[in-house]
C-alpha cells in the first residue's frame, strides 16, 4: 500500500477486506488479533480515509467513557468499520435504485 511518493489511496470497502483477512490469517496462524492489537490500531486508522477517520474519532470519543485497553479499543474499531462499510453498501444501493 505505500507507493515511492507517498501513501496510495485504497477503495475502503478493499481496505476492509484485506483487514478482515489479514487478522483471520493471524487467527489461523495461532496469532489472535489481541497480540498485535497495540501497533494494529493507529496501522489502521492510517490507512483510513480522512472522512472516516474523523467519523472513527467522533464515535470513540463519544464511546470513551472509561479506559479500554488495546484490544478492546481495536474490536470496537473493527466493529465500526464494518458498520461503515454495510451503511455505505445500503447507500450506494440506495442511491442507485
Amino acid at each position: 500500500m505505500k507507493k515511492a511518493a507517498g501513501w496510495i489511496k485504497v477503495d475502503f470497502f478493499k481496505l476492509y477486506d484485506l483487514l478482515e483477512s489479514k487478522l483471520m490469517a493471524l487467527e489461523s496462524l495461532c496469532r489472535p488479533k489481541e497480540k498485535f492489537a497495540e501497533f494494529l490500531e493507529p496501522l489502521v486508522e492510517s490507512c483510513l480515509p480522512e472522512a472516516v477517520l474523523r467519523a472513527w474519532e467522533r464515535s470513540r470519543s463519544v464511546e470513551d467513557s472509561s479506559q479500554q485497553d488495546s484490544a478492546c479499543s481495536l474490536d470496537l474499531l473493527l466493529r465500526f468499520l464494518r458498520n461503515e462499510v454495510q451503511s455505505e453498501k445500503m447507500i450506494k444501493l440506495t442511491c442507485t435504485g
